[in-house]
């Protein structure tokens, strides 16, 4: 795939999936009152720390998706943008689960999942591009402590 058209599949395939997941986020009224009520551990971030971290793990995820989209066809590519893709799923998906569903068990599990594509981006990403490797490893990170978040929250409530 040449250049420009994997950076633009790999932008609009980001944003899509962000967009997706903005439609059941607690910047609306009813999910607001939702989340306000929940019992949250003391190392919950706040929502503007949430709103920057995502903003920051969304290019990174946009930049490994154009890195594996340019090179050329392959297996460890083909792997590496299945986990990428997976971790699109997970992108739209959670808030769909955790704040339209209200589904805190569920959520969980989506959490869950969605670290592990990351972790799986991030490791066959290594066989294709080291850079699309690297920029996984924040979203890796920020993933297994939505897992421990998510799990937290559903303990307590």
């Amino acid at each position: 795939m040449d250049k420009t058209t994997a950076a633009l599949v790999s932008v609009a395939s980001v944003a899509s999936a962000a967009v997706v997941g903005a439609q059941f986020g607690p910047q609306r009224p009813r999910e607001s009152v939702w989340y306000g009520a929940l019992r949250k551990p003391s190392y919950t971030p706040s929502g503007s720390t949430i709103g920057i971290a995502w903003g920051v793990l969304e290019t990174l995820l946009a930049v490994t998706g154009y890195r594996l989209l340019a090179k050329p066809a392959g297996t460890a590519r083909g792997v590496a943008l299945a986990s990428w893709a997976a971790t699109l799923a997970g992108l739209a998906g959670y808030p769909a689960t955790f704040f339209g569903g209200k589904k805190l068990g569920a959520s969980a599990a989506v959490a869950t999942a969605m670290c592990a594509s990351t972790a799986a981006t991030a490791v066959t990403a290594s066989k294709v591009d080291e850079v699309a490797a690297v920029s996984m490893a924040p979203l890796v990170l920020w993933t297994a402590f939505a897992v421990l978040l998510s799990e937290e929250v559903w303990r307590r409530n």
